[in-house]
């Protein structure tokens, strides 16, 4: 009598589970490469007092990046 084994360790779910973390991780690289995402990270390495010297807040520091349309 032939025995067939259905659990070959991949499942469905987890393949497709890949597949989501796959297109995750390459729409987060697509954003750190732009120039936007550069400047926050510039502006977020600054203290708030080293911000305020330069007349800004963090609130600032988005509207002056991503523009006044961005609704926090």
């Amino acid at each position: 009598m032939a025995s067939l084994t259905t659990d070959i360790g991949i499942t469905a779910q987890g393949r497709l589970r890949g597949m989501l973390r796959s297109i995750g991780a390459f729409f987060i690289r697509v954003a750190e490469s732009s120039p936007k995402y550069k400047l926050l990270e510039h502006y977020n390495a600054l203290s708030d007092e080293e911000l305020a010297e330069r007349g800004m807040t963090r609130l600032d520091v988005v509207e002056r990046v991503l523009g006044p349309r961005i609704h926090l």
